[in-house]
């Protein structure tokens, strides 16, 4: 019963001192000709957002993302990344003859982000790509079929006719929107958009965030800690567990327990990369006096 109350006593806490994680961007924004210096500065802020994020991602993705799709994901998030931002401050800002220097220290939602890139099929095609028919009118232009192609591409997709599952792309009923479909074991789902990177990422999560998709990406494991002389050593290391998104997700910690001789901890996660992972665990625990065990979950 001690260590229930325990650990009801850590997730409060948890909730009221999450921290809020900030990471500094320089960038560059060259003036264009007719732009204004409002104009300028929101594209510098933009571009900041767009790498700020970029950065996160490749932690989380350990930097395995191809320079290709890495570029794509920026060139996505120049127009896509303002709903990852909690804030950002702007460090120092220059202006030159030629352009716009900006150093902001901007805070990334890591949790949101994480899901997304998730949803978003980053997580389950960075070995392989996902094979899948995708379907489009035959009247697009080549500015839209290369914007279709880049989202083919970011996401992970490898068209193939008679694939599962498809992905159909037309005009919508109004002016200037996209309807798409996305059909897979049985189920249709549908989404309306004039951005046609909105309607293609509203639709793909219905695939790659299904449980079985999920439970196919990463290994199950538990993680057993211990050591520690109180509870507090616990909670510093749930933090810097969920700080370590290259190597794990989804960390919950499940119960904590109280002996005479200090306290331990288990967790449930989702190992992204076992190697760093182990890494991490050997250089973080033993030289504070802990000892950790990792192992596949029991699914009995």
């Amino acid at each position: 019963m001690r260590k229930y109350i325990f650990l009801l006593t850590v997730a409060c806490c948890l909730l009221a001192a999450w921290p809020a994680l900030a990471g500094q961007v320089q960038v560059f924004e060259p003036m264009a000709e007719g732009m204004s210096q409002r104009d300028l500065r929101d594209k510098a802020r933009a571009q900041g957002f767009a790498q700020a994020v970029l950065d996160e991602a490749k932690a989380m993705l350990s930097d395995k993302l191809p320079e290709a799709r890495v570029a794509l994901f920026k060139e996505y998030l120049l127009g896509h990344a303002e709903p990852f931002i909690q804030g950002y401050k702007v460090v120092s800002s220059q202006d030159f003859p030629e352009g716009l220097s900006l150093t902001m220290d901007v805070r990334v939602d890591r949790r949101t982000l994480r899901d997304s890139l998730g949803g978003m099929g980053f997580f389950a095609t960075l070995s392989q790509p996902q094979p899948a028919t995708v379907v489009w009118p035959g009247d697009l232009t080549d500015e839209e079929l290369q914007a279709l192609h880049h989202l083919i591409n970011l996401t992970g997709i490898a068209p193939a006719e008679g694939a599962s599952p498809v992905f159909t792309l037309e005009r919508g009923g109004d002016k200037g929107t996209w309807k798409c479909r996305l059909s897979y074991d049985g189920q249709e789902w549908l989404a309306v958009n004039a951005d046609m990177a909105k309607a293609w990422f509203t639709l793909w999560p219905r695939f790659f965030d299904r449980p079985a998709a999920q439970s196919a990406q990463t290994g199950g494991e538990t993680l057993t800690v211990s050591g520690w002389f109180s509870p507090d050593g616990v909670l510093e290391f749930d933090r810097v567990l969920h700080g370590w998104d290259g190597a794990v997700q989804n960390a919950q910690l499940v119960t904590m327990d109280m002996q005479p001789s200090g306290a331990g901890a288990t967790w449930t996660l989702s190992v992204v990369n076992r190697a760093r992972l182990e890494m991490l665990l050997n250089s973080f625990l033993p030289q504070r006096g802990l000892s950790f065990h990792l192992a596949a979950e029991n699914r009995d």
